[in-house]
């Protein structure tokens, strides 16, 4: 189980890394429309393969919309009210703010993400917990090895993306805020919100076995979203007082 669907989410880290590397060259925003296509072709055509589970892959696309969808209003107060960040680029859709292109791609990023604790849970339940008689770590154990290593990814792989953008897609810290830190022109609470957001995937999905009852990918995504606006709120509020 996940053979297909892993060479999927591989694929598609591949391509939204790809396309941010173009963008970080040609400049244009454009580019990031034929990457969500691509990514929603690859997700929906390994859903629907009837030979392979892809539960793990619904729930995480799932969870991807409710994410964004829940943190986007704290997105529109950094770039609306606080100016925190500026779009150096159009969209030619309805742009509230923020451009449609990006918000997809957070889509992209947030399903992956979810994937990718998903799938080391499976796979640690199985080395660990099923292969003995007697294992020596339980399900919160193997849990909490998986969120370690996708809040890791989670933080490195925001510092690659807006590092990239912001070379053509957005301006961090336009009002000049001289106390925010930074790690290749990106603010140092980003990478920090994706760390300690993903660090708590055991509470946003549950876990099998244990107090923490498992959830459903929607209820998970809320509650993803409502974390890391909140976290990244209070951060921003820290530095801009300080400043």
């Amino acid at each position: 189980m996940g053979i297909k669907t892993d060479k999927v989410v591989f694929a598609v880290t591949g391509t939204t890394l790809l396309t941010f590397l173009i963008v970080s060259r040609i400049g244009t925003i454009w580019m990031l429309y034929p990457n969500v296509l691509i990514a929603i072709f690859l997700l929906f055509y390994c859903i629907w393969q009837i030979d392979e589970d892809a539960s793990l892959l619904s729930s995480s696309s799932i969870f991807g919309c409710i994410t964004v969808l829940t943190y986007a209003p704290i997105e529109w107060f950094f770039s609306w009210k606080a100016h925190l960040i500026v779009y150096r680029r159009p969209d030619f859709f309805a742009n509230v703010t923020t451009p449609v292109a990006i918000i997809l791609n957070w889509v992209v990023f947030a399903t992956v993400a979810a994937y990718f604790y998903q799938r080391l849970v499976a796979i640690f339940q199985t080395r660990f917990e099923t292969e003995s008689d007697t294992p020596k770590v339980g399900p919160i154990t193997t849990a909490m090895f998986a969120t370690v290593l996708t809040g890791i990814g989670a933080a490195v792989g925001s510092v690659v993306i807006y590092g990239l953008g912001g070379v053509h897609l957005w301006l961090w810290n336009a009002i000049r805020i001289d106390h925010i830190p930074q790690i290749a022109s990106v603010p140092i609470f980003l990478p920090l919100a994706f760390l300690f957001t993903f660090l708590l995937c055991p509470y946003f999905f549950g876990v099998a076995g244990s107090f923490l009852r498992e959830q459903h990918a929607g209820v998970a995504g809320i509650r993803c979203g409502i974390f890391m606006g909140a976290f990244q709120f209070l951060s921003f509020l820290l530095f801009y007082v300080s400043k």
